[in-house]
């Protein structure tokens, strides 16, 4: 490390830097980064006459004396960046390492646009003939008309001075420039065919191009935010002053800025419009400078909220936390091996999986006791183990933009990726155990529960669970008095992007003038990547179950909700036009599956399906929310009647969504506001019963335990429905559940939902 004379040299070198006070020019603040504390400092063999490097600061940041004005070749040069120092628990990368796939930059970012912002001279100038404003008065309409031209074929258009001139810039290379005249000279004939079929108006009234006055300020409106954006996000003027500057050194060993936020770094637009600062990027020396004529605290602010950008990219480029824990079966449920049953191909690539299934012998009477105190042991370490795990992510995740969702999820576990001895038929209990804790095991969750009996008689059987369920409010209302929920779910091609999935969900709502039903809300999300590269949640908990065959999974979500900017009209019609159909007088959809609503064809569909939920909330802790959904799923456009149905529950606390959904309205650089500990999630039922730090998460495994208690009686039933089918058709072997497909034969492909779900192997 550097001496104490070496930082004086710099201390010193940094008095000769600065420049003497003009008369006329402001003082202006220099703001350093929190980060430079991490500098790597052993540069003694580097010669103090070359031009003097930025001081490092303090650990706070320290204002200092400077009229610097702006100007490209006017800074010392920085000192080098070396290392980037951990950052959260992320260490550095390798050079060489494949760039990840990590990225907050948005598609309308390109080269063109950089080049605009770095005052570079346009490729060409179009005349178009005519006002701008004459050819389309909407000024809201030709800016997004211009900016879906410049994002589809990768160059920029910008009016050379106003609206009310004739003459656009273009930028970008010389097919880009063609394909951009040849757009805009088919936008300017559509226009004008679009004005001469407006019918006549007489000549008291107003022009047919005008709008009504409201109109106009809306579109004057958005001109000067456009304006007030372009001049933020352009390069200052050489020579320009400003009162304060910073300088936040950036990790280009670890992610390049470029990468990250775009050719233009236009990921940081929200920053520059909302504190009013100019944000560079100098490539050459790794740094971000900024300007501003507001205060000291605006540069600190800019700062912080860029270095939150890396903690964020840490927290998502942190490998996943997973993890899969046996549930130490019952006395009764005990058996000494564990045997491979076949089942459902999982993934996009179709890969085939297997179930475990407990086999072998029972307990003998002599080892009761024993296996008594090791099952205890075992629940206990698997129960610190999972409380570490939410403990670790819960720290990460207040950096996550986007659609965050933490529920407990009940279906089939299937192992993609395991370890198993070659030729074996089964191992032991304890060697599985230990075996698929391994870091290579892939597994996931199949949603079916594998219920194959009558809706309606699974319907009644969850109608009886009232000592388990009640219904949400004032909880009287009895269970059968339930309605059930709607949702039209659909698995959509990216009109843009042919290898990416778009998944569209619009709830119905319940109309109690007709009973019927009306959407109310749609969500666009970004579904996994069609060709298999879809990105682990941050945290997936596995309780395998195998003395049931119905396990649990403790899962956190981050789904990428798709920007508001980027939903094109295209979308937005296909979403408007689904609406509700009342299903015939016979067809209850809860028990045929039969399908409500209509849906347009304008998009590449490549799934439907109907989701029927029935909530409720638990009766020992009412906060706790359950849903036993069905999904139903159609092939064919015409498709009413479902040609598969699986059944699916899970479970989540209403506080979990009351504190995630704020990462969900987070702006770039934003960090959650809730507290990031394990308490808060999981409250305990009595807090004055217990004074265990993990009282609360102990309930919380409990009811996941009641709840798996249930639905073994539900997949009970359906086993036993299914072997008295089985035995009064003797010579039909029947199709049975997946745990009961013979060694040989292998289970049919999973749902579209299954599929996405699946890790790809």
């Amino acid at each position: 490390m550097a001496s104490n004379k070496f930082r004086l040299r710099e201390k010193e070198n940094a008095k000769e830097w600065q420049v003497k006070e003009e008369p006329g020019v402001h003082k202006g603040n220099t703001v350093h980064s929190y980060f430079d504390q991490y500098v790597e400092e052993d540069r003694s063999s580097e010669s103090c006459s070359e031009d003097p490097p930025l001081p490092l600061p303090l650990p706070l940041p320290q204002a200092q004396e400077t009229t610097k004005p702006y100007h490209p070749q006017s800074y010392p040069q920085l000192p080098d960046r070396k290392a980037f120092q951990q950052v959260g628990s992320k260490s550095p990368r390798k050079k060489g390492t494949p760039k990840q796939a990590i990225t907050f930059a948005t598609k309308r970012d390109n080269a063109a646009k950089a080049a605009f912002r770095n005052n570079e001279p346009p490729a060409t100038t179009l005349d178009l003939g005519k006002a701008i404003k004459a050819i389309e008065p909407n000024v809201a309409r030709i800016s997004r008309t211009f900016d879906e031209i410049g994002v589809r074929l990768g160059s920029f258009i910008d009016p050379e001075r106003s609206l009310n001139e004739s003459k656009v810039r273009i930028w970008g290379n010389q097919k880009q420039v063609a394909l951009s005249i040849a757009e805009l000279t088919r936008w300017k004939s559509f226009a004008r065919i679009e004005a001469s079929s407006k019918p006549p108006t007489r000549t008291t009234f107003a022009r047919g191009s005008s709008t009504i006055s409201h109109q106009w300020a809306a579109d004057e409106r958005t001109a000067k935010r456009d304006a007030q954006r372009q001049r933020f996000q352009k390069t200052p003027a050489q020579g320009q002053q400003f009162k304060f500057n910073g300088y936040f050194l950036w990790p280009n060993d670890e992610i390049r800025a470029t990468d990250l936020f775009g050719p233009s770094c236009e990921a940081l637009d929200p920053l520059r419009l909302e504190f009013k600062v100019h944000i560079l990027l100098d490539e050459a020396r790794s740094v971000f400078r900024i300007y501003s004529n507001a205060s000291v605290e605006v540069i600190v602010e800019v700062i912080q909220r860029i270095e939150n950008t890396l903690k964020e990219y840490v927290a998502r480029d942190n490998r996943p936390l997973t993890l899969y824990f046996i549930d130490p079966p019952s006395i009764n449920d005990y058996r000494n091996d564990v045997q491979m049953i076949p089942g459902p191909l999982v993934g996009s690539s179709q890969t085939p999986s297997k179930i475990p299934d407990c086999c072998g012998k029972k307990l003998e009477p002599f080892d009761v006791v024993d296996w008594e105190l090791e099952a205890k042991e075992s629940a206990r370490k698997n129960r610190v183990r999972m409380y570490t795990a939410v403990e670790r992510i819960l720290e990460r995740i207040p950096y996550y933009r986007g659609h965050l969702q933490m529920r407990v999820r009940y279906g089939t576990f299937a192992l993609v990726k395991f370890q198993w001895p070659p030729g074996a038929p089964s191992v032991s209990l304890g060697k599985f155990e230990t075996d698929v804790q391994s870091p290579g095991t892939r597994g996931t969750l199949i949603r079916d529960l594998q219920l194959d009996r009558p809706a309606r008689d699974i319907l009644d059987q969850l109608y009886d669970a009232r000592d388990l369920f009640q219904a949400l409010g004032t909880g009287d209302e009895s269970l059968a008095d339930v309605r059930p929920q709607y949702t039209a779910m659909f698995y959509l091609g990216h009109p843009d992007k042919t290898e990416e999935m778009l998944r569209l969900e619009i709830d119905f709502k319940a109309n109690t003038s007709d009973e019927g039903f009306e959407a109310s809300k749609a969500l666009w999300t970004k579904g996994p990547k069609l060709d298999g590269a879809a990105q682990s949640p941050p945290l997936e908990i596995f309780n395998v179950r195998l003395h049931s065959g119905i396990s649990w999974q403790l899962k956190i979500s981050a789904d990428n909700l798709v920007d508001p900017s980027r939903i094109t009209p295209r979308m937005e019609d296909f979403a408007n036009a689904v609406e509700f159909k009342k299903p015939p007088r016979n067809q209850d959809p809860a028990i045929s599956g039969h399908k409500i609503f209509t849906s347009p064809t304008t998009l590449p569909i490549l799934g439907v399906e109907q989701k029927t939920t029935f909530k409720y909330c638990l009766k020992a802790q009412p906060k706790f929310i359950i849903e036993i959904s069905r999904y139903d799923e159609y092939s064919g456009d015409n498709a009413w009647l479902p040609s598969s149905t699986q059944w699916a529950v899970s479970f989540y606390d209403r506080e979990w969504d009351s504190k995630l959904s704020e990462n969900a309205r987070l702006s770039i650089g934003v960090s959650a506001s809730w507290n990031p500990f394990v308490n808060p999630f999981f409250e305990p039922m009595d807090p004055n019963a217990s004074k265990d730090a993990d009282a609360g998460f102990k309930d919380f495994l409990l009811h996941s335990q009641a709840i798996g208690v249930f639905l073994d009686g539900l997949k009970r039933k359906s086993q036993e429905a299914a072997e008295a089918v089985l035995k009064s058709r003797v010579d039909d072997p029947g199709s049975g559940s997946v745990r009961g497909r013979k060694e040989n034969e292998q289970a049919p492909p999973m749902s579209l939902e299954t599929a996405q779900c699946a890790p790809k192997v």
